[in-house]
């Protein structure tokens, strides 16, 4: 699907779709019903295959060092699909099936960093006053936004916005920025467990 887009979803067409895939429009319908049947498909797909980076997403162990590793696999996951995740945020805006698939998306990344947020709340790492709810909402939005701006037509590295996230994540959870010191370089794609310090 990347590869038909050019510009907005409304001017993607299913003979451009087909024509980039290589493949007859006879054979396309043999799948999907319409476009947007493939958009709903391509993004349930990308859940699916991202599901462990959703919802319980920090590692375990230091809870900065939790934050910055969720927020640079989220920017990662949003760089390399940039394409598709631009075209379904243009098109939830108008499409009720695809918005639905979106809020869907934001409130488990929400839900579970609400969860997160309140683990951490429990040992004492995030200041127990906190609105746990209110403050993941306001985190993940921004993230969002911050990723369809940076990762999509800002042209900018998934580590350079997943760095100036971590920030403000931290000052928020944490009560401070970090220093310069703090900050221990991007964590890189095998670290799959916790980060270390």
């Amino acid at each position: 699907m990347d590869q038909a887009v050019a510009g907005s979803f409304k001017d993607l067409t299913v003979e451009g779709i087909t024509r980039a895939a290589g493949v007859s429009r006879s054979a396309f319908y043999v799948y999907f019903g319409d476009k947007e049947e493939l958009l709903l498909g391509a993004l349930e797909d990308l859940i699916a295959s991202h599901q462990n980076r959703l919802g319980s997403c920090w590692p375990e162990g230091d809870a900065r060092r939790g934050v910055e590793k969720a927020l640079y696999d989220m920017a990662r996951v949003y760089a390399d699909n940039s394409e598709l995740l631009g075209l379904a945020f243009e098109t939830a805006t108008y499409d009720e099936e695809v918005r639905e698939l979106w809020a869907v998306l934001l409130e488990t990344v929400t839900d579970g960093t609400a969860a997160e947020i309140r683990k951490r709340q429990r040992d004492g790492s995030v200041d127990a006053s906190l609105d746990p709810d209110a403050l993941a909402n306001g985190l993940v939005l921004m993230s969002e936004r911050s990723f369809q701006l940076n990762l999509g037509a800002g042209g900018r590295s998934a580590d350079s916005v997943a760095a100036e996230l971590t920030k403000v994540w931290w000052a928020a959870l944490f009560g401070r920025a970090p220093r310069t010191a703090d900050a221990a370089g991007a964590p890189g794609p095998e670290d799959e467990g916790s980060v270390e310090s």
